[in-house]
């Protein structure tokens, strides 16, 4: 790089160049930004989706609805910035770990160990991707990542970017495979990396829940808010004694009948303190004060056991989690590997993840009724472990998985979307035989299957005409009405799900015609009316008593286009 001769400068010049460099970056990452062809393209088209009504399936007319996308992620990330921003639950994602063992293709070539620009071309690919996903999270939604050694410091550094290093909830070691690597030439590798990440860590609840199977078993005993174990409440080690926690020694009073428990003294109630049956005088577990609060969530039993009473904690199922995890059950060769050879009866992909270890960092990280997306689906892990999770709670969690269909090494079945993860997904739903001939039964579910695809970008009113023709799918998605009640070509279309009905009206001529139809239903209406600009003729819709909203089109797409692709090319400082 030559030198600048500053001394020839104009003031307008120096003040311009002072400025610049003061927006270089103070600490952080920075890299050789790499042009990615994919990327590329979206400056001439856009991306939309196809429904592939083929290979949508359903089990049940009001089953879950779960998503897959075949395609490039970083035009299915785009498209979702438009269905599903902020709306998104948890992100768990399984990027390509940047080996230079030929299993990441970066502008239609693989990516060597010795390709001196190899770490500078992960970030650029993963950075675009990760911003585009971090804007789909609900404020107290939550990102987690696995990843190796390879790009373990480079990554924690770019999600401390994106996310803030105060949201970086965790990093955990998995022990995923014992052997270790043979060819490794000081440490046999034989774990990997899990970052948990938080949109916004003040509002985000992480679920503490039991994962070790040795724990999970020590909780017997069930009631309405779930599993629990009963604890004595009175502390009985040595260290434990009233002269050692004084603050500990207080009495709990319970009526005769044991149903009510109190701190408050009560006529006719038993004083309770915690004494040992030879009379020493020990503590409970927690301070006066913390009994209370317990106490307002029915977290205490009592019992009558001879002449005493005893006082029992209500231990809920959770478990403070460590930040190493080396359960059995979170081998990828027993329960990845292995797993797809039941479900295939063949080998046809390389080092997929544990079921099990998918499932306990969904379950530390979702409720019941959440979006969990993966745009690295790869062999289909994450929507097998919620279909599972919902199997085993009686939850409505929803899967998005998107994948590519490259061909997974060669394996004679066809790329990773079509040959994996899609029949993957579609056994367990449905149910499959093993390779032994035992029945596995399915899981229960819909899924909608779309693949990416892109229209020319818009430069003229019959642009605009085409882009809205071309966006039917992204609005359903959007709206999740999938069944087509009504449709009059090139005009209007109408969709429906159990709660709501949405328009989609091609032609602005057709309004009237879209009325007449749309009055034949109860439930609310959103309406998508095409417009060359971003407004309509509000009094074209007043008759409509169910409307929830109206909104322009292709405007309200194009809108979220032109935010995020003018956020990803902004130039870097270097």
């Amino acid at each position: 790089m030559s030198k600048k001769d500053f001394q020839n400068w104009s003031k307008e010049k120096l003040l311009h160049e002072y400025k610049e460099l003061s927006k270089r970056k103070k600490f952080g990452i920075v890299w050789e930004d790499k042009i990615e062809e994919v990327a590329e393209q979206c400056k001439i088209s856009l991306p939309v989706l196809k429904d592939e009504k083929t290979k949508s399936f359903s089990t049940g007319k009001n089953g879950i609805n779960h998503i897959f996308i075949e395609g490039d992620n970083y035009h299915a990330l785009s498209v979702l910035n438009y269905t599903h921003k902020k709306k998104i639950d948890v992100i768990f994602i399984d990027p390509p770990y940047n080996t230079g063992s030929q299993h990441w293709i970066y502008n239609n070539s693989y990516v060597e160990r010795d390709d001196r620009f190899k770490h500078s071309k992960w970030l650029s690919f993963m950075s675009k991707r990760l911003r585009l996903a971090r804007n789909l999270l609900k404020e107290d939604g939550f990102f987690a990542i696995t990843i190796d050694h390879n790009e373990l410091f480079t990554l924690g550094l770019l999600m401390d970017e994106i996310f803030g290093e105060g949201n970086r909830v965790g990093i955990v070691t998995v022990l995923h495979n014992p052997k270790g690597r043979n060819q490794a030439k000081f440490f046999s590798e034989n774990s990997e990396f899990l970052m948990i990440y938080a949109k916004d860590i003040s509002k985000a609840e992480f679920n503490s829940v039991a994962i070790s199977e040795d724990i999970q078993g020590t909780f017997t005993e069930i009631d309405d808010e779930g599993k629990f174990r009963y604890e004595p409440y009175m502390r009985a080690r040595t260290v434990w004694s009233r002269e050692n926690r004084p603050r500990n020694w207080y009495p709990i009073y319970v009526s005769k009948d044991l149903k009510d428990i109190t701190h408050k003294k009560q006529k006719g109630y038993y004083e309770v303190f915690p004494i040992t049956n030879n009379g020493k005088e020990m503590a409970w577990k927690n301070i006066q004060e913390t009994f209370i609060e317990l106490n307002k969530n029915n977290y205490f039993e009592a019992q009558k056991e001879g002449s005493k009473i005893v006082i029992y904690h209500k231990y809920r199922e959770q478990q403070v989690l460590k930040n190493v995890w080396t359960d059995k059950k979170y081998q990828s060769e027993f329960h990845g590997t292995n797993l797809l050879k039941k479900i295939f009866g063949d080998k046809r992909f390389d080092y997929p993840k544990s079921l099990y270890l998918v499932m306990d960092i969904l379950k530390i990280t979702s409720k019941d009724d959440s979006v969990i997306l993966d745009f690295f689906a790869g062999s289909g892990t994450t929507g097998h472990a919620v279909l599972e999770l919902n199997k085993e709670d009686g939850g409505n969690r929803q899967f998005i998985l998107c994948t590519n269909n490259e061909n997974n090494n060669g394996n004679g079945h066809g790329g990773v979307a079509q040959g994996v993860c899609y029949p993957r997904i579609k056994n367990v739903i449905k149910g499959y035989k093993e390779s032994s001939s035992i029945a596995v039964a399915g899981l229960g579910g819909n899924l909608r299957y779309y693949t990416g695809d892109l229209v020319g970008n818009v430069i003229t009113d019959n642009d605009k005409r085409v882009l809205t023709s071309r966006s039917t799918e992204m609005l359903c998605l959007a709206e999740a009405t999938f069944d087509e009640v009504a449709r009059k070509n090139g005009l209007f279309a109408i969709y429906e799900n159990q709660n709501q009905i949405t328009g989609i009206i091609f032609d602005e001529d057709a309004i009237s015609d879209f009325k007449k139809e749309a009055k034949k239903y109860k439930k609310p209406i959103v309406v998508y009316v095409f417009s060359y600009d971003h407004s309509y003729n509000e009094e074209d819709f007043e008759d409509l008593e169910n409307l929830k909203v109206v909104k322009p089109i292709p405007e309200v797409i194009l809108n979220v286009y032109r935010k995020i692709y003018k956020e990803l090319y902004k130039p870097r400082n270097l």
